[in-house]
C-alpha cells in the first residue's frame, strides 16, 4: 500500500501492510474500536499497533524488524516476507477476538491465502453475492459476540453450545461454527465464544410463495424452515487460529441433539419467523428445555 500527499509538495510513503475487517453478519466494514496488533512470529516481543484510515483499512508505516531501506523498496518485499501473527480485539465487545497468520510485508490490502481452502457453500454469507468461484476477498471476517444486537432487520439465531460429560457436567463447545440454511442456501454463519455462546445473523431469505387463497387471506406471520448445523473440533487456543476455526466447516457436522435421551435424536428443522429471534436449546421434557443446545459427545 502506498500513501501519497500532493500539494504543495509531493510525498510518497510505502506501507508494508493493510488489513480490512468486515462484520460477518452483513459484510459492513469495521473501521473503529479495534485493537489490531502485528507480532513477529519468531520474535513475539516485537509488536506494533495498527491504526485505521478513513477508508476502513488498518495499517502501520512500520513493521517490526523491517529494515528502513527495505521498507522503501516494495519491489523487494516478496523475497523478504516472513511470518507474523495478527490479533484483533474489539474494545467495544461487539465482535469475538480473532487471530491469524500473515506473511509480510505485502503490497495493497492483505488477501488471506486460507480463503482458497474453504468450501463456498458454508462461507457464502462472508462473500459478496454472486462472487465467482476463484474470488479471494481482501478482507477478514469478524464474528459478532452473543450480546451484540443484529445490525438492521436480520435473521438471528442464538444458542449456548455444550457437550454433556459422562460425569454429568457440561463442556462448552468453544469456538464451534454454526450455519443456518434455508432452502439449501446458507443464510448465516457464526462462531461460538470461549464459553460456547453463539449468535448467528444473516439476511432473511426471499418471502415464501403463497397460493392465491393464502394471499387473499393475508399472512399472520412469515416463516421459513431452517436447518441448523454445528461444526465442533475441540480447538486449542483462546482464540484458535481463524483458519482452524473456519476449517471445522470442512469436517462432517457434529450432531446437535433434540434431547438427551439414550437415542440422542438430532435437532429437527427449526421455524424461523420474520422479526423474531430464534433461541435454540435441547429439550428436557415435553414442556421444559435446558439452557444449552447439546452436541453429541465423540
Amino acid at each position: 500500500m502506498t500513501l501519497r500527499l500532493v500539494s504543495p509538495d509531493r510525498f510518497v510513503r510505502h506501507v508494508p501492510l493493510g488489513f480490512a475487517f468486515r462484520d460477518a453478519s452483513d459484510r459492513s466494514l469495521v473501521g473503529d474500536g479495534l485493537a489490531v496488533r502485528v507480532a513477529d512470529a519468531a520474535r513475539p516481543w516485537r509488536t506494533t499497533l495498527l491504526a485505521p484510515t478513513p477508508s476502513g483499512t488498518w495499517m502501520t508505516p512500520r513493521l517490526p524488524g523491517l529494515d528502513v531501506v527495505l521498507a522503501e523498496s516494495p519491489a523487494d518485499w516478496p523475497a523478504h516476507q516472513r511470518s507474523f501473527v495478527v490479533t484483533v480485539e474489539d474494545e467495544f465487545r461487539r465482535f469475538l477476538p480473532m487471530r491469524f497468520s500473515a506473511d509480510l510485508p505485502v503490497r495493497g490490502r492483505f488477501a488471506w491465502p486460507s480463503w482458497a481452502g474453504f468450501a463456498a457453500g458454508p462461507i457464502g454469507p462472508l462473500l459478496p453475492a454472486g462472487a465467482p468461484a476463484d474470488y479471494t476477498p481482501d478482507y477478514l471476517p469478524l464474528f459478532p459476540a452473543i450480546a451484540r444486537g443484529a445490525p438492521g432487520p436480520r435473521a438471528t439465531v442464538r444458542a449456548q453450545l455444550a457437550v454433556r460429560q459422562p460425569d454429568g457436567g457440561d463442556l462448552p463447545a468453544s469456538w464451534a461454527a454454526m450455519t443456518v440454511t434455508v432452502a439449501g442456501v446458507v443464510i448465516g454463519l457464526g462462531i461460538a465464544d470461549a464459553g460456547g455462546a453463539i449468535a448467528v445473523s444473516g439476511a432473511y431469505p426471499a418471502l415464501p410463495s403463497q397460493t392465491v387463497a393464502e394471499a387473499a387471506a393475508g399472512r399472520s406471520e412469515v416463516a421459513w424452515q431452517a436447518t441448523i448445523k454445528v461444526y465442533y473440533g475441540k480447538l486449542a487456543g483462546s482464540p484458535p487460529e481463524l483458519a482452524d476455526i473456519l476449517g471445522q466447516l470442512s469436517q462432517p457436522p457434529t450432531r446437535a441433539l433434540a434431547n438427551l435421551k439414550p437415542a440422542q435424536p438430532e435437532l429437527p428443522a427449526q421455524t424461523l419467523v420474520l422479526g423474531r429471534p430464534l433461541t435454540l436449546a435441547s429439550s428436557k421434557s415435553d414442556t421444559e428445555r435446558f439452557s444449552s443446545l447439546y452436541l453429541k459427545a465423540n
